[in-house]
């Protein structure tokens, strides 16, 4: 990592005023506050095409030198039709060949992105009580959560700014959230993408997982399922249960849970 940190900012918005413009420059003002050094690039001034493979693309060259030389990019697009912005799937379609390689057989591997940061945000209409239960800014995130995560670069954190309809300015409160979130970007970086708050969710993961299985096999021994004395089948049992809920709450809070 350099010695001083620099994070780009990507806005996938034609509304360079608007609430995702104004999350994305809170961030990087949280940033600048801990002495990165900060760029905002904005795709719609960008004629970014995707071409054929082995076909010489000066604008994409360029712009994969400048992000290739940040520690973090934060990745900001509105959601639309609940997914992210045409502008921004365009952006990550052409970058694809500068954050991936690829063998022989064609398998993809980290590129020259492997080890930075990133953040995400997004906004939408919606109210903030139904995208808590609905998750309808989930794919957004998804949609550029994926192809960096494929880079091995490592998510930093996600701000969400819901019920925009009608708004011209960001709430203070939101803003300040992301002001925060780009203070905490280099002590993040340092770590890896990998904080205190995973290992605790790990810890209760598992306690909350254990605690059900043994439920589950004391249920099955008050049926006459199963008998707890025979020592083999309860491990058995335990480790199988353990397996699959474990597994399951992992996937969700690694790849499915997102801010909302």
């Amino acid at each position: 990592m350099n010695s001083v940190t620099k994070v780009i900012g990507i806005l996938g918005s034609t509304n360079t005023n608007g609430l995702t413009a104004q999350m994305l420059k809170a961030v990087l003002r949280g940033a600048e506050e801990q002495g990165c050094v900060t760029e905002m690039i904005h795709l719609s001034e960008l004629s970014l095409k995707l071409t054929p493979s082995g076909e010489k693309n000066d604008i994409l060259d360029a712009l994969s030198d400048r992000l290739i030389a940040a520690d973090c990019l934060v990745l900001a697009s509105p959601t639309y039709w609940g997914d992210a912005s045409g502008l921004m799937k365009n952006f990550l379609d052409c970058m694809r060949s500068k954050l991936l390689a690829f063998n022989q057989k064609g398998e993809t591997m980290p590129g020259d992105f492997k080890g930075k940061g990133y953040v995400l945000l997004t906004s939408c209409y919606t109210k903030k009580r139904q995208n808590r239960w609905s998750g309808i800014t989930d794919p957004t995130f998804t949609t550029m959560d994926k192809p960096l995560g494929t880079a091995g670069m490592n998510g930093l954190g996600e701000e969400v700014c819901t019920d925009t309809f009608g708004k011209t300015i960001l709430p203070s409160s939101k803003e300040e959230d992301c002001i925060q979130l780009g203070r905490q970007i280099p002590k993040k970086l340092n770590k890896g993408g990998f904080t205190m708050k995973r290992y605790i969710q790990l810890f209760f993961m598992l306690a909350v997982t254990v605690l059900i299985v043994m439920g589950i096999q004391k249920g099955l021994s008050s049926l006459g399922i199963m008998s707890l004395t025979n020592f083999w089948l309860n491990y058995l049992v335990f480790v199988l249960l353990t397996y699959i809920l474990l597994s399951g709450l992992l996937h969700y809070f690694a790849v499915k849970k997102h801010k909302r």
